[in-house]
């Protein structure tokens, strides 16, 4: 199932608009975006697969432990995610329920 999803990077970032939604093939996709964006973001370009405008490769420096990325099955309301992809206790990114 693909997933549409909002990535904030944490305090140190604006809050996503509708314009930043982004297309993950899986669960696990967006688990292991989520975790490279924060472990590796400040040296390698990381992938955005942008719904409505063109894919992008970009550095995403300074993310913060409070990185998150709100899953939305594909034609759903933004207002409620379904499910809410974070890093864990110890560092490591897990998916939730919402």
């Amino acid at each position: 199932m693909t997933w549409h999803g909002l990535w904030h990077g944490g305090s140190g970032y604006a809050p996503p608009g509708a314009d930043d939604l982004e297309l993950f093939t899986s669960l696990r996709q967006a688990r292991e975006r989520l975790a490279s964006r924060y472990d590796h973001g400040y040296w390698e370009r990381q992938h955005f697969a942008y719904v409505t405008r063109p894919p992008e490769r970009t550095l995403t420096p300074a993310v913060g432990a409070d990185c998150e990325i709100l899953l939305y099955p594909p034609g759903s309301d933004l207002s409620y995610p379904a499910r809410r992809v974070c890093l864990g206790p110890r560092g490591a990114a897990r998916i939730e329920h919402c």
